[in-house]
This record gives structure tokens, C-alpha cells and sequence, in this order.
């Protein structure tokens, strides 16, 4: 994220919930209608997409794989075969559960594979400990001593996956593709709440006017907005973009109304506040979805603000 919290031009959408827009800001201890139509009844599963920075969002291309086995050979198997079938793969192996949780103080990885029966800690209490230290990182338990009990207790634990070693070599591909589609998840985790913490940061912490645009009207504002212009949220909503400019700017309304739905744009316009005084205002932000339309995600900037 850039120095003055605007998204930059190239940008990325991830869906969140309305929920977690709804009461992002408030006025003294009463909560704002931030959001046109929201209600009390509004579920979680309403989404909406919002764009995160690309600056925001690591290298998603390259795993790094952590093999917890005390046996070296199957650990060196694991490891070539690993790497052989996915290039993005780079896999260290360990050969307990203590050296495997000493190697995670020092570095992140995006996926723990671990055998379940080992000395001094066995899987499912490496996958405890994991749990508490490192939450969310996912945990896949590939094992020789499969059986039903084991595989219920590692579901109960919160394993990721859990596989039976074989015999073959196919046993391979499929840990790789477990291993590929659980690193998958977790970062489309991590991408969400990038995105929902860079949103709250511009909404919560005011550093630039945030506001929603459909069909040419405010669908949603954030206090910083609001102020900028010298009105309260409640009465920019459902309000027409014309209202802050000091113009009649064809090409800014356009620019509010429709966008194609990869682009982003910047730009400034002169502003016009409720007590008439035209001032001048950074304009940035792309297209999303909202409700189901198309709708405008800006983030605008005045003064200070813009510099």
C-alpha cells in the first residue's frame, strides 16, 4: 500500500461480506446507516467485492512445504517427488516434531506435511501445538498408521487433510494436488483479510474519503468523505455524484457511473462543498460488485489529505 492509502492503478477484487462494512463508522456512541438499503436483518452471506492493492497481495506462485518424518528416507522421497511434480513447490524436511517447531520460529511456511507416529511427539500433538502458535497454516497428516480412530481425532484436532501413506508413487500426486488446493485456500484467506484490513484502515482511521457509487449515486460514504465536503453520511446517500462537484463534469460522472470491471483509474476534479467553496480533490479507485451491479469504489483526497 502506497504512503497515501490509494490504491494504485493496477488492483485486485475480493469478495466481503457486508458485514464487515456495516458499522465500520460511527458518530459518538450511535452507529451510522453507512450503507443504502442495510438493515439489522442484512446476512453474512451478502457479499460485496472490494479492491485490494496489489502490494498488498504476496507472490502466491511458490509454496513453501514443511515434511515433519523421523524417517530421512521418507522424508527425501517426499521431498523429490514433491518438488518433481509442482515446480512452486520448495520442501524442507525434518525429522521431529521438535526440530519442525523450531524451524517455524524462524520461518514462515505456507503448508505443514507430518507423519502421526513419531518419538517424544506424535502429529497430532505437533498439529496442537501448530494450532496454538501458528493458527490457520494448513496441516496435512500423511501417515502409514491409518485407521478410523486416528483419522477422527485428527479431524477433531482441525487437520487440513489427512491421507493414508501407499505403496506406489501416484500417492505422490495426489499429496501434491492436497497440498496445492490447501495452500490455495489459506492464501485466498489471507488475500481477504488483507483486503478487509486495508479497508478498514482507509474507513476506521480516516486517512482519505471512501465511498461506494451505483448508477451515479452514493450508495455508501465514510465519515472522512462526508467532512471533506461539509455534509453528514446520512445526507449524502442516494445522493447524486453532481452534488460534490463544483461543475457539471460529464466525464467524472461517467467515470462514477459504469467502468469496465478490470479498470482502474485516477484522476482530480474541483470540488464543491456544501458552503459553496470549490476545492480541489484526488480522485482514485476501480470497479466492483455491489448487491449484484456493477457499481464504483473511490477513494478521494483533499489538501493535506492528497499530498
Amino acid at each position: 500500500m502506497t504512503s497515501n492509502t490509494t490504491p494504485p492503478r493496477s488492483t485486485e477484487f475480493v469478495a466481503l461480506p457486508r458485514t464487515a462494512i456495516r458499522g465500520s463508522s460511527r458518530t459518538g456512541d450511535r452507529s451510522v446507516p453507512l450503507i443504502r438499503t442495510e438493515s439489522s436483518e442484512t446476512t453474512d452471506d451478502q457479499l460485496i467485492e472490494v479492491p485490494i492493492p496489489l502490494s498488498k497481495v504476496e507472490d502466491e506462485s511458490e509454496a513453501h512445504i514443511l515434511h515433519v518424518d523421523d524417517n530421512a528416507q521418507i522424508g527425501n522421497l517426499v521431498q523429490t517427488y514433491l518438488e518433481r511434480i509442482n515446480d512452486d513447490f520448495t520442501v524442507t524436511t525434518e525429522t521431529s516434531a521438535v526440530a519442525a517447531l523450531n524451524r517455524l520460529e524462524g520461518e514462515a511456511v505456507d503448508c505443514i506435511i507430518s507423519d502421526y507416529q513419531m518419538p517424544n511427539m506424535d502429529g497430532l500433538e505437533l498439529l496442537e501445538v501448530v494450532n496454538e502458535r501458528y493458527p490457520d497454516t494448513p496441516f496435512i497428516l500423511f501417515t502409514g498408521q491409518g485407521n478410523e480412530e486416528i483419522a477422527s481425532e485428527a479431524i477433531a484436532a482441525g487437520v487440513t487433510d489427512y491421507m493414508q501413506k501407499g505403496t506406489g508413487t501416484d500417492q505422490y500426486e495426489v499429496l501434491a494436488n492436497r497440498v496445492e488446493n490447501a495452500v490455495e485456500q489459506h492464501q485466498t484467506e489471507q488475500q481477504f483479510w488483507n483486503a478487509l484490513s486495508w479497508y478498514r484502515r482507509l474507513v476506521e482511521q480516516e486517512f482519505a474519503g471512501v465511498c461506494i457509487v451505483q448508477n451515479g449515486t452514493f450508495v455508501y460514504v465514510n465519515r472522512k468523505l462526508a467532512d471533506i465536503f461539509g455534509y453528514s453520511q446520512e445526507e449524502l446517500i442516494d445522493e447524486s455524484v453532481a452534488t460534490i462537484t463544483a461543475e457539471a463534469d460529464d466525464d467524472l460522472v461517467e467515470l462514477l457511473r459504469e467502468r469496465p470491471d478490470d479498470d482502474a483509474d485516477e484522476t482530480t476534479f474541483t470540488g464543491r462543498t456544501r458552503e459553496g467553496e470549490s476545492i480541489t480533490v484526488g480522485l482514485s479507485g476501480g470497479s466492483i460488485r455491489y448487491d449484484g451491479d456493477r457499481a464504483w469504489l473511490g477513494v478521494l483526497r483533499h489538501g493535506e489529505d492528497g499530498d
